[in-house]
């Protein structure tokens, strides 16, 4: 279990890093922005991650034989993160968006909806930050617990009552 434990710190403090590391790649709203998103590359490697973290997860949690009612608690208490960090997100991005046309009218006088439209595309290196930061880092580790809470709900490999 100690060595389950240490892969899980190991991978939980890696994810933190690139999370971190892709959030500083995001130029400043009046920077151009290059060519393209070295970042996508690195957003490759947390799909691999998460899978694991999900089995360390599962592992640690079985070893522990933790009772269905606090499984239940703790999904109940994911789910409520979820929400309020989803509305932390638009919320964000509209601020953001907010800020993007500031900074055009600012420097241009004038805002060009458009190029703001292309910048806040999914892929656009000025939306990195928007996507890799503590929130969404802390919706990433709680994802990867609740779907190792449903696996053992669903392999039913949990204390009984």
């Amino acid at each position: 279990m100690k060595k389950e434990f240490l892969k899980l710190i190991i991978i939980i403090v890696f994810s933190a890093v690139l999370f971190y590391f892709v959030n500083t790649m995001t130029p400043l709203p009046s920077q151009s922005s290059g060519n393209g998103n070295p970042a996508i590359l690195l957003m490759f490697i947390l799909a691999p991650l998460f899978c694991y973290l999900v089995i360390l997860w599962l592992n640690l949690f079985r070893d522990m034989n933790i009772n269905l009612l606090i499984l239940v608690i703790v999904m109940i208490v994911i789910a409520i993160h979820w929400v309020i960090g989803f509305y932390y997100q638009i919320s964000s991005f509209m601020k953001y968006k907010k800020l993007l046309q500031d900074v055009y009218q600012e420097e241009m006088g004038f805002v060009d909806y458009e190029y703001i439209d292309q910048i806040t595309d999914f892929f656009s290196i000025h939306m990195n930050s928007q996507y890799f930061n503590l929130n969404t880092y802390l919706m990433f580790l709680t994802m990867s617990i609740f779907i190792s809470i449903l696996i053992m709900i669903k392999q039913k490999s949990f204390k009984s009552s």
